[in-house]
């Protein structure tokens, strides 16, 4: 039951975190993974756009049922971000794509902690 209750609650966290701080495309600023890791303070809790391939695609699902989609998103000059998005996305390694979602230096779900990863809003 405890590992049930511990997903359940990064589930809601994730989802309150996209309810409170979504972004559309045309919202969010666009930047580089560069500039995020430069001024993460800056940057965190705000909507941001990146542009980028995608590595280290991974699927997965919480006990209540709900996919997610994880990846690594890298531009040209080789800098990288994690990227965490609801359901499984229809996406490929080596795909070019655009991001735009929440940055988040530190976030904690249950008892678990997740660092510098954009929860994504969209991906194109």
């Amino acid at each position: 039951m405890r590992r049930f209750s511990s997903q359940a609650l990064l589930g809601m966290l994730l989802i309150s975190t996209i309810v409170l701080f979504g972004a559309t495309m045309g919202a969010a600023a666009e930047t580089t993974v560069e500039e995020i890791m430069k001024k993460g303070d800056s940057y965190d809790g705000r909507d941001v756009s990146l542009t980028g391939t995608v590595s280290n695609l991974k699927f997965g699902s919480i006990d209540v049922g709900k996919n997610y989609t994880t990846f690594m998103l890298a531009n040209k000059s080789g800098g990288r971000i994690k990227v965490f998005a609801w359901g499984k996305l229809t996406l490929k390694a080596g795909q070019k794509v655009q991001v735009a979602g929440v940055y988040r230096k530190v976030s904690k779900a249950g008892n678990r902690y997740f660092y510098n990863q954009i929860v994504a809003s969209d991906v194109k």
